[in-house]
C-alpha cells in the first residue's frame, strides 16, 4: 500500500529530488514466531477480544532502523493518540528523520509503546482498519511543509494555515450553471481579492468549522511596520472587521435556516 503511493504525486517528485528518502520496512521480515512463517500477531491477554502485533518483531524493527538512523522519532499511528493538525505537520517536519509505526487488529502491545514510541498521533476521531492509511496522510502532509516540496506562496493561505478554511476558488468558465465568478476576482483590484477572499474564508469555517473560530487571530504581516501602536491598531481594524464580517454572516445563516 505505502509502495504504491510513493510512486505518484508531490512525495514521489519530492524523492526524486532528493528533498527525502522514504523506506517501507515489513514487519513480518523480524518474525521469531514459531507458529507461522511471518507471523507477527497473537491473541491478547485478559480474554481481550482480537489480535495484537507481538512486541519483538517491531522492537527488533525500530533497532534496526535507528541503527542506520540515529535519533529516528518513532511515531505511532493510532486513535488514542494526539490529535495531528497542520501545526503538527510542520513540527514534524523539522524533524531528521522519523519512524512511522503502522499497526493493525487491535495495536501493538504497551510494552512497545512504553519503551519504544516516543509519541502517539491520530489522524481523526474514528477508527481505520490500519495505520497505513493514517502514516501515508501524515507522511503527504509533512512532506508539503519541506523546503522545495512545493512552491512556497502556495502554502500561504491554505485551510487551517492561520486558523481559518481555505477560501473559495474558481476557473473558466465565467458562467456556469447559471453561477457566475465574483466579479471582484475578474477585477484585478488586489484591496477587493483579499476582501473577498477573507470574507469567503470566514464564511466556509463558520458553516462548517465554527470551533475554529475560537482559535483565529488576525494575520500581521512581519515588515509592515515596525511601529508597535501602528502595530496594534491594524490589529484593531482587523478585529473589528472580522467580528463585523461574523455578524452578517450569522444574519446570512440565520435567514437561509428561516427558508
Amino acid at each position: 500500500m505505502i509502495t504504491e503511493y510513493l510512486q505518484f504525486g508531490i512525495i514521489s517528485n519530492a524523492v526524486k529530488k532528493g528533498i527525502l528518502s522514504v523506506n517501507v520496512v515489513n514487519l513480518r521480515d523480524f518474525s521469531t514466531s514459531k507458529n507461522g512463517v511471518g507471523r507477527i500477531d497473537e491473541g491478547i491477554f485478559g480474554h481481550g477480544k482480537g489480535m495484537l502485533f507481538r512486541p519483538e518483531p517491531i522492537f527488533e524493527a525500530i533497532n534496526s532502523i535507528k541503527r542506520r538512523y540515529p535519533g529516528c522519532r518513532v511515531v505511532y499511528l493510532t486513535p488514542r493518540g494526539r490529535k495531528f493538525d497542520n501545526k503538527e505537520a510542520r513540527r514534524l517536519s523539522e524533524e531528521d528523520s522519523l519512524i512511522l509505526l503502522c499497526a493493525r487488529y487491535e495495536g501493538i502491545d504497551t510494552r512497545i509503546v512504553e519503551k519504544a514510541v516516543d509519541e502517539e498521533i491520530s489522524i481523526g476521531d474514528y477508527v481505520l482498519t490500519g495505520g497505513e492509511l493514517a502514516a501515508l496522510a501524515v507522511m503527504d502532509s509533512v512532506t508539503r511543509m519541506l523546503d522545495g516540496s512545493i512552491k512556497e506562496d502556495s502554502k500561504d493561505d491554505e485551510s487551517f494555515e492561520y486558523g481559518l478554511l481555505e477560501y473559495d476558488h474558481y476557473t473558466e468558465p465565467p458562467v456556469f450553471l447559471g453561477l457566475s465568478v465574483p466579479e471582484e476576482l475578474r477585477s484585478g483590484n488586489h484591496s477587493k481579492i483579499t476582501k473577498l477572499h477573507f470574507e469567503s474564508s470566514l464564511k466556509k469555517t463558520y458553516n462548517n468549522r465554527i470551533d475554529l473560530l475560537l482559535n483565529y487571530l488576525p494575520v500581521f504581516k512581519a515588515g509592515e511596520t515596525a511601529d508597535p501602536l501602528k502595530k496594534l491598531r491594524r490589529i484593531n481594524e482587523q478585529l473589528r472587521y472580522f467580528l463585523l464580517t461574523i455578524q452578517n454572516i450569522s444574519e446570512e445563516w440565520k435567514h437561509g435556516r428561516r427558508n
